[in-house]
């Protein structure tokens, strides 16, 4: 193929691909972008005309996440996008400034990890927004070549950010617990290149714990960690510094469940795409708690303006179904834009919900306080009380038509569950549900699409019946 030939070929998907639509619209309206400004001296102050910049460049610099329908009409999500395309540099950027580098994952609560100016960085995480930016899967084919061509997506991208250096890390500390065990094999394969520890979440029925063994077990682990995070950083770790925060991330748990409330009003005044990565790929803060507060009350603050004039979402149809996803979310972003084109919306992933769904107690012992709520974390419940909490969930939401349980490739943890859930969730609750396996984003969309748009007949029909 000729160089010329490549040039309009590109130009040709360029002109037929989501890019164009959200560049026109930054173009045309640079106003919805607005800027992020700290509150409290800490990682990120960037103008509207930065922002605007950079997602001008990033339409080709990050094709990846331009190949799916973002909303940039939607306020805050441009800023949302400039976020998650510039973790990288963000995160390089504090390290130079001296802000030590902290590893966690998704089943951990953020504020310990943020306090005292560390930055918590989730590689799971942090690989998917490099997944969304390059826009092929290339970060999880080089993962697999080194850690096993049976790991799950995420732990392979994980695992070549970390291992290429992509993104700096000083230490990691991730509270291993029953939800995803291969985390402790990614992580240990990473020793050669980051230092790190394990908080060790106990596994025997810490629900029914009378004698305050599990209890107390997870409050060594977690005194543990702060002490290394303390010589880490060569600061004493303050209780009322651990208040603080406590007080800022409940700000964000209150927003994101907001948003998560958002499609299932009647019109959805936001789509499926916008729903997960505010709650999904944001629900660690993004390396920046202030940023993320603000950027995500202005699309919450977007969807009530919507909603109080009738406004459906970007891509949501007329009387759409309204679907849950549990198990772990989509790694595939395309199949959130699926949904919304074939008559659904996705309001929830409850695989995240679990970090957000309360408030954390601000009043008490602060690591008494923590230790609750790392015990209270459904997803590392035993597999029959995990079921019925996302019965519960489904009967606390405004409205629930169907569940989605998708298992990622090579997590043989929700491969083992996905049955033993859905059954009790239909014998619970009556709807549907349906099980999906994904892998890489973009593969088998074909074969998607056809059960999808099965799934989601089938809730239109017994709709039509109620």
């Amino acid at each position: 193929m000729s160089v010329v030939t490549k040039s309009f070929d590109t130009i040709h998907k360029f002109l037929n691909s989501p890019r164009l639509e959200f560049g026109l619209r930054i173009l045309h309206d640079p106003s919805i972008v607005t800027d992020i400004r700290r509150l409290d001296g800490r990682f990120l102050k960037i103008s509207a005309w930065g922002i605007f910049k950079f997602l001008v460049e990033a339409l080709w610099k990050y094709p990846g996440m331009f190949d799916y329908e973002i909303d940039p009409s939607l306020r805050g999500m441009s800023e949302l996008t400039y976020m998650i395309l510039s973790l990288e540099e963000r995160v390089k950027a504090a390290r130079k400034r001296g802000v030590k580098i902290v590893g966690k994952w998704p089943a951990n609560p953020t504020d310990p990890y943020f306090v005292d100016g560390v930055m918590a960085l989730d590689p799971f995480l942090a690989g998917y927004c490099r997944l969304l930016a390059e826009g092929k899967p290339d970060l999880v084919k080089r993962g697999r070549a080194r850690l096993s061509e049976e790991a799950c997506p995420a732990q392979a991208a994980a695992y070549s950010i970390l291992d290429e250096e992509t993104y700096p890390m000083d230490f990691f500390y991730p509270f291993i617990g029953p939800w995803c065990y291969d985390s402790q094999y990614c992580f240990e394969a990473l020793r050669h290149k980051v230092d790190g520890d394990y908080g060790d979440h106990p596994v025997f029925n810490q629900r029914d714990d009378r004698l305050g063994i599990s209890r107390e077990y997870l409050r060594q682990e977690l005194l543990r960690f702060l002490k290394r995070l303390e010589e880490l950083t060569g600061k004493k770790i303050d209780p009322e510094a651990l208040r603080r925060e406590f007080i800022l991330e409940n700000k964000l748990r209150r927003v994101l469940r907001e948003i998560i409330a958002l499609p299932q009003e009647e019109p959805p005044p936001i789509d499926s795409l916008a729903m997960i990565l505010s709650v999904f790929i944001c629900s660690d803060w993004l390396g920046d708690p202030e940023a993320a507060l603000q950027v995500l009350s202005r699309i919450r603050d977007a969807g009530y303006e919507r909603l109080a004039k009738g406004r459906r979402g970007m891509l949501v149809q007329k009387y759409p179904v309204r679907i849950l996803i549990t198990g772990i979310a989509w790694g595939d972003l395309g199949l959130y834009n699926m949904v919304d084109e074939l008559g659904g919306v996705i309001v929830g992933s409850d695989c995240v919900y679990n970090l957000f769904h309360k408030d954390i107690d601000t009043d008490g012992d602060p690591i008494d306080i923590l230790t609750d709520r790392f015990l209270a974390t459904p997803y590392t419940w035993q597999v029959e009380e995990r079921s019925m909490w996302t019965v519960n969930t489904i009967r606390s939401a405004k409205r629930v038509d169907g569940l989605i349980f998708n298992c990622n490739f090579g997590c043989n943890y929700q491969a083992a569950e996905a049955r033993f859930v859905t059954d009790i969730v239909k014998r619970e609750t009556g709807i549907p549900c349906l099980i999906t396996d994904a892998d890489l984003p973009k593969e088998n969309r074909g074969q998607m699409r056809t059960r999808l748009g099965a799934f989601i007949e089938l809730l239109k029909e017994r709709q039509l019946e109620d």
